[in-house]
């Protein structure tokens, strides 16, 4: 008897079965608390891009308008309107990833106050939701003051 115990306990190799599932439960917890985690800093980071991809087409209508010169290979160009002393600046191929909600930091960009009041910054409706190009065109003064600017999507 003392002999087939000893064999027993110098047998036991391994995991039981509840301790098996026990493990698997405790990693199945952790992974369904972290998925939401996980999926709203994906949309955080979405909501960047777009924001950087907005920024970048503003600086790129600032050179424009700035050195009153085009630059096709870049999708900008500068079309002035010598009658009136305005110009205009299309950007195209900015591409919008982000959120509704997310773009509501819009309004941090350094033309950001055209979304209030009458002035037009009709992209800040659109530009959420799903991936894709926009052309975003810039309106300006003959004081080289943004009074617009507006986006469609870019076909």
């Amino acid at each position: 008897m003392k002999n087939l115990l000893n064999r027993k306990l110098r047998n036991k190799k391994g995991f039981t079965l509840a301790e098996l599932l026990i493990v698997v439960a405790i990693i199945g917890v952790l992974v369904a608390i972290s998925i939401p985690i996980f999926t709203s800093q994906l949309e955080k980071s979405r909501d960047a891009v777009t924001l950087s991809n907005i920024r970048a087409a503003y600086a790129e209508a600032q050179t424009a308008e700035l050195t009153q010169s085009s630059d096709t290979t870049n999708g900008v160009t500068y079309t002035p309107d010598a009658s009136k002393g305005t110009a205009t600046v299309e950007v195209k191929g900015v591409v919008s990833k982000g959120t509704q909600e997310g773009l509501n930091n819009l309004d941090q960009l350094p033309f950001g106050n055209l979304v209030s009041g009458k002035d037009k910054w009709e992209a800040k409706g659109s530009l959420g939701g799903t991936a894709q190009s926009w052309k975003l065109t810039f309106s300006y003064d003959e004081n080289g003051k943004i009074t617009s600017v507006t986006a469609v999507e870019d076909k």
